[in-house]
């Protein structure tokens, strides 16, 4: 995405993790990062 993330863009993460419709998602870690961790490896 070559730009900063937006703090809204954060926000939600956090709110879609806090929900009833994440319930099942345990134990993980999700990249908030525009692409960049998958362009550095």
């Amino acid at each position: 995405m070559r730009r900063l993330g937006e703090p809204p863009e954060f926000a939600a993460l956090a709110a879609f993790l806090a929900s009833e419709r994440a319930s099942y998602i345990t134990g993980n870690s999700i990249a908030v990062d525009g692409g960049w961790i998958r362009a550095l490896l």
